[in-house]
């Protein structure tokens, strides 16, 4: 799923390594809560920094994004000079769109692995640490922040009552969270119609609007907000071929594994826009459920600090 054997066999034999010392056996299941419906791993680890580091080659990230534009629209309506934190923040997309803005550069804090994002952040004035938000240095930050922003980020985490204790603790009365997550109608359309599967520990679980009001009612938030995307059929069609052709390159001596080992980087570049197009047309039959208005690619869930 992550890296191809016949292409890096050294880098897949120390990932595969690595993933069974996090799971602490050989292979995971994928369960499913009877009460809330929440889809999850068992065992039920995250990925870690050497995860990451062995099962992607980060090279850039995605600029303004569906869900960046709803937190931006809700926080405009609001009170301006809000302190806010963005877990897991890429390149700074939002914040940077947010500071000045809507609010100074000194009232943002961001946590961010990547050398390469936190180095985008800091470059624009904004303070960022290779942190996780449960960590200690983060307990001294009580009752700091107006807002807290997990864009695709909270189906990586594990430990989620650490963090929603963490989350009451650095934030204020009345607190805005902001989360975007993978739709689960999305994920469960791809996997079943020979798409990419959700593959563990990248995400490790599936969350919809039960989830969040599971949780929410566990940890003192209610819901303010909920949308799905509305992504349309080309954008849905297009990254359903794209998964698909992926999902095959997964099997040896497949054509689109074949051309994922083409070394000419030019080359393979072409060849695997002719092969997308290709599995584009074996999707014709799955394709046209693809127009059903919630299978979006993603969830946003807006919750808000209850104070009892």
């Amino acid at each position: 799923h992550y890296v191809l054997q016949e292409v890096d066999p050294e880098r897949f034999l120390k990932l595969a390594t690595h993933i069974e010392s996090l799971w602490q056996q050989s292979s995971c299941d994928v369960v499913q809560c009877d009460h809330c419906g929440f889809c999850y791993s068992d065992p039920y680890v995250a990925g870690d920094g050497a995860f990451y580091t062995l099962a992607y080659e980060r090279s850039h990230y995605p600029t303004w994004k569906w869900e960046h534009q709803l937190t931006y629209d809700v926080l405009s309506q609001g009170h301006h000079n809000f302190k806010l934190l963005e877990l897991g923040a890429g390149d700074g997309a939002f914040v940077k769109r947010v500071a000045p803005a809507l609010t100074p550069k000194a009232n943002l804090l961001c946590t961010e692995y990547s050398d390469y994002g936190r180095g985008q952040i800091q470059d624009y004035g904004i303070q960022c640490l290779p942190k996780d938000v449960r960590e200690a240095e983060f307990a001294p930050f009580q009752g700091q922040f107006d807002v807290v922003c997990l864009f695709q980020v909270i189906e990586h985490m594990d430990r989620l009552d650490a963090l929603f204790q963490r989350l009451n603790l650095i934030t204020q009365p009345h607190a805005s969270l902001f989360l975007a997550v993978p739709n689960p109608n999305h994920v469960a359309f791809s996997e079943q119609n020979g798409g990419l599967l959700d593959m563990p520990p990248n995400h490790i679980g599936r969350w919809h609007r039960d989830c969040f009001q599971t949780i929410g009612d566990r940890w003192g938030w209610a819901i303010a907000g909920y949308e799905v995307e509305k992504t349309g059929f080309i954008p849905n069609a297009t990254t359903f071929a794209k998964y698909r052709f992926w999902r095959a390159g997964q099997a040896s001596g497949s054509l689109a594994n074949r051309i994922n080992q083409i070394p000419q980087a030019g080359v393979q570049k072409v060849m695997r826009a002719a092969g997308v197009g290709v599995y584009a047309l074996t999707s014709l039959p799955a394709l046209a459920a693809l127009q059903a208005p919630d299978l979006g690619l993603s969830l946003w869930i807006h919750l808000r600090k209850v104070v009892t």
